[in-house]
């Protein structure tokens, strides 16, 4: 077994002990309803966890888009001969070069003479495994081993100054946007008239936990789900376990009702990068914030379904399916 999904099955053991005693139920009721729902639905960890499964009729827990929908939808949604466009990170910052405004380095393709100089030219550099995912191993640059960098996969990027407000969130971590879209060609959305034949699928603000270099869910951070009509957080946040939090961890901020900057720009800023990749359909784009403007972080093909529907504990099966 996986380190992956051995933390996914000690999470959902420590958890599914805290939650039996929350609801005086025994702890092998839960595991048997997790077992059934991965079973039935394709439901992994996670995913029961983070969108409290425990808590949810049959009828509610089929409208959700599970990783067993995501795995058998993908090649439907997105053309695989792209994959490599949003799965290996150094090559989506050469795709979508318009839309980032940092300076960055891939050391595989670099000598170690344009990586001191790239780490000494820039105050703060975050350094990213290329083949990870989930935010493992990103850290900010610190006594690096150059040899290692050198002979290893990884994204050198320099670090990005978000705007005043983001950066009240958390001030460890740049705290970006994840938003959610089903681009839709030709055909027109039985649930939205979009003439720009793209859906806002869900929206979420990223903030890290306190002290954390990244916003990323899978580590320690926490989602808020921002309404997409009006980009004002509408409700309290949700962690990977599926705690709800009013108050930030550790700052004690509290985020609902907190209005994301310049939200409209930042919807036509998206379906801009929509368009780059017309066969790449389902997509999640980590955005961050600028004073001025807008900036690619991310771009996740097929983006983790967990994330898509965990903060508003939303089912979205139906507006993909249907679609397609």
């Amino acid at each position: 077994m996986s380190n992956k999904y051995k933390d996914a099955f000690y999470r959902l053991r420590s958890n599914l002990i805290q939650i039996a005693n929350e609801y005086g139920i025994t702890i092998y009721r839960l595991y048997y309803d997790a077992a059934k729902c991965y079973i039935r639905y394709g439901v992994t960890p996670n995913e029961y966890l983070g969108w409290r499964f425990y808590e949810l009729s049959n009828l509610e827990r089929s409208r959700f888009y599970t990783a067993r929908d995501s795995n058998k939808w993908e090649k439907r949604l997105n053309d695989s001969n792209y994959a490599d466009y949003f799965n290996k990170k150094q090559i989506t910052n050469q795709i979508f070069k318009d839309f980032i405004k940092r300076n960055w380095l891939y050391t595989r393709e670099a000598s170690e003479t344009d990586i001191k100089d790239f780490l000494q030219t820039y105050p703060k550099v975050i350094v990213k495994p290329v083949g990870l995912s989930s935010g493992r191993g990103i850290h900010v640059a610190n006594n690096e081993n150059f040899s290692q960098l050198r002979s290893g996969e990884f994204l050198l990027e320099e670090f990005i100054i978000q705007h005043p407000k983001m950066a009240e969130l958390n001030r460890s971590s740049v705290n970006s946007i994840r938003i959610y879209t089903l681009s839709l060609t030709n055909k027109k959305s039985k649930f939205e008239d979009k003439s720009d034949n793209i859906i806002f699928l869900s929206a979420s603000i990223r903030v890290g936990g306190v002290g954390s270099e990244v916003d990323n869910y899978h580590a320690g951070g926490v989602g808020y789900p921002i309404d997409i009509d009006t980009g004002v957080v509408s409700a309290a946040g949700t962690t990977i376990s599926g705690e709800k939090v009013l108050f930030h961890p550790g700052n004690g901020v509290k985020i609902i009702g907190f209005e994301v900057p310049n939200w409209k720009e930042l919807k036509e800023f998206v379906k801009r990068l929509d368009k780059v990749v017309p066969t790449a359909r389902l997509i999640a784009w980590d955005i961050a914030i600028l004073k001025d403007g807008f900036e690619l972080i991310e771009a996740n093909y097929n983006g983790d379904p967990g994330f898509m529907q965990a903060p508003t504990q939303t089912g979205k099966k139906r507006f993909i399916t249907e679609n397609y």
